[in-house]
């Protein structure tokens, strides 16, 4: 994770009341304890950012903008919901930032 040599790995499961619950083991703590501390995403929480406790907790934590956390929780989710196939995320394509001149 750009700037530092941080690593996520995040995982989403489904909920018995069909909302979805994030779990991140990071060597950042400050990004653990945000994605851990989400709690339920129902749809809308995944789908509407305005509405979103994905992008309100992250505005709220501890974390600066060059955090991919927040991209990583939404991408994990989406493959989770199904609005991104599987087979696309199953390609191993990590998030990350490349400086081109």
């Amino acid at each position: 994770m750009f700037p530092c040599e941080n690593r996520t790995e995040i995982e989403v499961r489904t909920t018995e009341a069909s909302d979805y619950i994030a779990r991140a083991i990071n060597t950042c703590k400050k990004a653990e304890q945000y994605v851990n501390g989400l709690g339920p995403l129902s749809l809308t929480a995944l789908a509407n950012k305005k509405e979103s406790k994905i992008f309100r907790d992250f505005i709220d934590s501890e974390m600066n903008d060059n955090y991919l956390v927040l991209s990583g929780v939404s991408t994990a989710a989406w493959v989770k919901a199904g609005m991104i196939a599987q087979s696309i995320a199953k390609k191993g394509v990590l998030l990350g930032i490349e400086f081109v001149e």
